[in-house]
């Protein structure tokens, strides 16, 4: 067997766009384990086996500014057009806290979803390890979506998560083709990769993120990996 073909499959196979949902079971809502919760409907809690994925994987694309946990919080998805029912999940790898299949509830701007934060309180879940990953079914492909939570941040954040040591080589956002923006590269690292990009004098319209990465696998050789994500931007998401 050709095991660099096999471990380069691994990868592709792993960076999903949503990983797996585990089984969301009805409980009792003053636990913070992982059920079924209502008023407003949505499963969250706590999984204690590791959430996170095997490989590379992008993790949040986020307007993020949470001074504080009140009794709620906010979660914004902007509407675009031919988009409904977008797919979100928000998590903290950090915890191994998790909050997917909202009802979320449309607007004329896009989809809002507010629930209360007794689990975030609880396991005193820090509000910057808040990750969020929202698309839109389009087409062959899915488009991404920012989400924004609590307020604007003027900014957004990209995270990427690996559990292997990886390094960019690129990170640039294009626009038909065009680079826009591209990050100063990073050293070698694990864990997560964060990466920002202030839009707010980008015209509004359809983007693509671009990234090429060397994966350091412990004891195997380095991988090359490529990845290009779509996403729509508007500028007034970060006003």
């Amino acid at each position: 067997m050709n095991y660099k073909i096999f471990f380069t499959s691994l990868l592709l196979l792993s960076f999903s766009y949503l990983p797996a949902q585990a089984s969301c079971r009805e409980g009792n809502p003053r636990s913070t384990e992982y059920i079924r919760r209502n008023q407003p409907n949505r499963c969250e809690g706590i999984q204690r086996e590791a959430i996170s994925g095997n490989s590379l994987r992008l993790i949040s694309i986020a307007i993020r500014n949470i001074p504080s946990y009140g009794e709620t919080l906010l979660m914004q998805i902007p509407r675009i057009n031919d988009g409904s029912n977008p797919q979100v999940k928000l998590q903290s790898l950090e915890k191994n806290y998790q909050l997917d299949n909202p009802s979320l509830s449309p607007n004329s701007s896009g989809y809002s979803f507010s629930w209360d934060t007794y689990v975030l309180k609880r396991e005193d879940i820090p509000a910057d390890s808040l990750r969020a990953l929202a698309y839109f079914n389009l087409g062959s492909s899915p488009v991404h979506i920012p989400v924004i939570l609590g307020e604007t941040s003027g900014k957004y954040e990209f995270v990427f998560f690996t559990p292997s040591r990886a390094k960019f080589s690129t990170f640039e956002i294009l626009r038909d083709g065009k680079r826009v923006y591209s990050s100063p590269l990073n050293n070698a690292r694990s864990g997560e990769i964060v990466f920002n990009w202030d839009g707010r004098n980008a015209p509004a319209g359809r983007y693509e993120l671009h990234i090429v990465a060397n994966i350091e696998p412990k004891g195997q050789p380095a991988q090359p990996f490529e990845r290009r994500f779509v996403f729509e931007h508007n500028p007034n998401w970060l006003k």
